[in-house]
């Protein structure tokens, strides 16, 4: 029976298609022997017209200027860029330059140091001192020790008198004490 029915309904189906029988309260309208693509071709047709016209409007001399001055802007900040990023690799290389020329120099310096240091005899010049310039070593008493108040050398204002008290006054009065 179930096959008696779907007979039914598709026999049924290609009748209504045939006839142009619609059951129900709304009725259809009835199709025109257009070709549905030619009918949204037309209807295409005006509306591809009013987005041309609606273009052409949109692109007044307000929005053209604001383009261009738009366009101008990102090409000056891109080219400002591009001579910021030279100048810092002009600035690296010349860096690395002078960093090279400095430990040159640096090598250079050192080794003229240690020519000089080892062509330096220094029995030479103790013999030298003591025989034809007469260097003596200083003796025990001759040697005054004091506290220094951070500075590496000692300026001597006035000449060391020969008896201690004196030169604890001396040194009194230069330390500020």
């Amino acid at each position: 029976m179930a096959e008696i029915r779907s007979i039914y309904t598709d026999k049924r189906k290609n009748e209504s298609r045939r006839t142009g029988y619609v059951e129900g309260t709304s009725v259809r309208k009835l199709q025109s022997s257009e070709n549905p693509r030619e009918r949204r071709e037309r209807r295409r047709q005006p509306e591809a017209r009013r987005r041309t016209k609606a273009q052409a409007q949109g692109l007044g001399l307000g929005y053209v200027l604001f383009l261009t001055a738009a366009c101008g802007l990102t090409l000056w900040v891109c080219i400002g860029y591009l001579q910021l990023q030279a100048d810092n690799t002009a600035k690296v290389k010349n860096i690395a330059a002078l960093e090279s020329q400095l430990s040159d120099l640096q090598e250079e310096n050192d080794d003229e140091y240690n020519r000089v240091v080892t062509s330096v005899d220094l029995e030479e010049i103790r013999d030298i001192a003591i025989n034809e310039l007469g260097m003596v070593y200083a003796q025990e008493d001759q040697v005054v020790m004091y506290d220094s108040e951070g500075s590496d050398y000692v300026r001597q204002y006035a000449d060391i008198p020969e008896e201690e008290s004196g030169l604890k006054e001396l040194l009194g009065t230069i330390t500020g004490e």
